[in-house]
């Protein structure tokens, strides 16, 4: 009897597990476009459809009791994160009043401008229990010590973040952050007793007061996965090297750390059962220390998967292990989903498992040593599939990351094992700290190296839509070995997704014509507008401007770069633009601003009117710029009020009924588009009209 042909080498977990995914999508989507949130009961009829459809062709009751379960893990993803994104979306208790709030500090972070900010869990205020945690932002004045673990008391005008903010998700909501709030007067706090907490700041200690900062905060965040202490360049450098993975306790960590302790256990002769159990048990209380981010509990269920697996002689499947981990995260908490930390983790996981086989196959062809062929192939496969996720959250990925995680990712391995050996050693014997910064300083030449070798000039950019990451996974999918086509097909579907991949890509990044791109973006205190045509881009930004937000905009809008930036506000208007790593070579300010000065390498200069790439300019007053580009008018306002200059296009932060013909807002103040609620904005200028581009959610 012939074999029936089977098209894929999938199980029921990662079906269940992309269901459920698919129906957390589903209700992100009703939320994102504004939709009733009583319409989700659609997906009931639907399902049902699928199922009596699935019931009438097979007719084989296995295949039926698999839809059910598809059809039920939907259903579940859908009704669980529609009610946890209306319970965000709505608070239960009173807003914008002062009130007392108390509860126990999760973690501690310095704000860019230096103030102290605590998490608060488990807060409680006169009007009741708060349901999510609290941001508090204090000043030095706010007295009190205070620590993780700490029970802290504090009056707090408490205030809820957006569910959406400048088009996306807002990142908060995965983390559970619901409400943020400035401490008024005296801070209360007392001592409680936090088992990873304390742990957390025992190792913190133990780094910081024994090793020069940069290196005690590389250290820390490779140990517990908080970068919050690491200075912008040094995280941007790993991150330009293709390597900052190292920051986020995951595969990596969880692994060599089930190594060493399998190692001891076997040295110690322990009972396989018994070892097994207390491992687990290790590691899981590892990434409690690391705050249970998505990573590192994604890691330790597969680690657990994979040593229950050996443990009952029975094979191992990657794909299964991690289906297993991403429905366990996503039933802790749907929004996972979103988190930057969860896709980055498991993309790179799906890479290594759908990819990397098939690599390391035809490299073992070239006679280059296995050990390498495997090392490449694991790299190929997580820069492969994270490369989408990379260019649509930070816009750009790492050149370099390909070749460096190759040969310097077993380097940081082995600095992992030794950081972390020190660090527990030192913390329980006291007197050996002494030996800690002679231990400490190869880690301090893969800082310089990092730091000096200017990975940001090897950096790709300038692209990054939803339909890079369709092209890239077909491709992947293609190649993979959990799917049975033959290799007319591979090479087929690869090359039209590769045709398709370059097509979008020069068509997203070219001005067609003597048309010019009016791009216009903000991030809460500060907008940016960016100006491209077949002359060249400039880039203009308000004061208030975070940096790290203006980096990615570039990176993501401006593939051939932005050699002039002009700068609107009062005399700290530049002030991110000197902690931005980008090089502009002329900087714009109004002679209001004579004092100001330029970025490091850039020229400044301080004109009331000048040409720029094809685009007359004009400044009204330091916050005020009118512009004109191919027949059309446009007036950038940084300040909190816009004059009422004519102009087809004003872009402010408030609408004040300027004469205008098109009003874009910053910060959700009104007019006819909305930044902070529909995202970045793109306006076509051509021969006086005006144009917007592309699909924009209403308002």
């Amino acid at each position: 009897m012939k074999k029936a042909y089977k098209l894929a080498n999938f199980r029921l977990p990662f079906a269940l597990a992309l269901s459920l995914a698919a129906g957390i999508a589903a209700a992100y989507a009703f939320a994102a476009y504004r939709a009733d949130f009583t319409w989700l009961i659609a997906a009931v009829p639907f399902t049902a459809v699928i199922f009596i459809v699935c019931a009438v062709v097979t007719r084989e009751w296995r295949a039926m009791v698999t839809c059910a379960l598809v059809c039920a893990a939907f259903l579940t993803g859908v009704f669980y994160s529609g009610g946890v994104l209306y319970s965000y979306n709505n608070s239960v208790v009173e807003t914008g009043a002062v009130s007392t709030v108390s509860g126990d500090v999760k973690s501690m972070g310095e704000t860019s401008s230096g103030s102290v900010y605590f998490i608060v869990e488990n807060a409680v205020s006169e009007y009741g229990a708060l349901d999510g945690d609290i941001i508090i932002y204090a000043d030095d004045k706010a007295g009190g010590y205070i620590a993780t673990g700490y029970k802290v008391q504090a009056r707090v005008a408490v205030e809820k973040y957006d569910l959406f903010v400048y088009g996306e998700l807002n990142y908060r909501a995965a983390d559970g952050i619901k409400y943020y709030g400035t401490a008024q007067g005296e801070i209360k706090s007392t001592y409680s007793f936090s088992l990873f907490g304390s742990i957390r700041g025992r190792i913190y200690a133990v780094l910081f007061e024994n090793c020069d900062y940069e290196t005690a905060s590389v250290a820390y965040a490779m140990l517990t996965g908080d970068t919050g202490d690491m200075s912008s360049q040094t995280l941007s450098s790993f991150r330009y090297g293709g390597v900052a993975h190292v920051f986020a306790v995951s595969g990596l960590h969880i692994g060599v750390l089930f190594g060493l302790l399998s190692a001891v256990a076997s040295l110690l002769k322990i009972n396989k059962k018994v070892s097994f159990a207390a491992i687990i048990i290790l590691i899981f209380f590892y990434a409690g220390v690391c705050g249970f981010t998505p990573s590192s509990v994604r890691a330790a269920v597969m680690c657990t998967v994979a040593a229950a697996a050996k443990l009952l002689f029975r094979k191992y499947d990657g794909l299964n292990a991690l289906s297993l981990a991403v429905i366990i995260l996503l039933l802790i908490n749907p929004l996972n989903l979103f988190d930057v930390g969860f896709v980055l983790s498991v993309s790179a996981m799906l890479g290594i498992i759908f990819l990397s086989p098939n690599v390391k196959r035809l490299l073992l062809r070239t006679k280059l040593p296995q050990g390498m062929c495997g090392g490449i192939a694991v790299s190929a496969g997580a820069q492969a599939a994270t490369f989408p996720a990379l260019l649509i959250t930070f816009g750009y990925v790492s050149g370099a990351g390909i070749i460096l995680n190759v040969f310097v990712l077993p380097l940081l391995s082995a600095l992992y094992v030794i950081s972390f050996a020190v660090a527990v050693i030192c913390a329980v014997i006291a007197p050996l700290v002494a030996l800690m910064p002679f231990a400490m300083l190869p880690l301090s030449a893969v800082i310089n190296f990092f730091v000096s070798c200017g990975f940001e000039k090897a950096l790709i950019s300038g692209f990054g839509g939803w339909w890079v990451a369709l092209f890239i996974f077909i491709a992947i999918f293609a190649l993979s070995d959990k799917f049975n086509f033959t290799r007319t097909i591979r090479a087929a579907v690869c090359a039209v997704c590769a045709a398709c991949f370059i097509t979008f890509t020069v068509l997203g990044g070219v001005v067609y014509g003597s048309s010019a791109r009016i791009i216009v973006g903000a991030y809460y205190n500060g907008g940016m507008v960016l100006v491209r045509s077949d002359e060249g881009s400039v880039l203009i930004v308000t004061d208030g401007m975070y940096s790290g937000r203006l980096s990615s905009f570039i990176n993501r809008y401006c593939p051939l770069g932005a050699d002039k930036v002009i700068i609107l506000g009062g005399e700290s208007a530049a002030d991110y633009i000197y902690e931005l790593d980008y090089d502009f070579t002329d900087a714009y300010f109004s002679p209001d601003c004579i004092n100001v000065p330029a970025p490091y390498g850039c020229t400044a200069h301080y004109e009331s009117a000048f040409e720029l790439c094809g685009t007359q300019y004009s400044f009204i007053n330091s916050y005020t710029l009118r512009a004109s580009v191919n027949g059309v008018d446009f007036v950038v306002s940084a300040g909190s009020y816009s004059q009422n200059a004519a102009a087809d296009l004003l872009i402010c932060r408030s609408n004040y009924g300027g004469a205008a013909s098109t009003v874009v807002c910053f910060d959700g103040a009104g007019g006819d588009y909305d930044v902070y609620s529909q995202g970045c904005l793109q306006f076509i200028a051509d021969n006086g009209k005006l144009m917007l581009s592309g699909l924009v959610p209403a308002q």
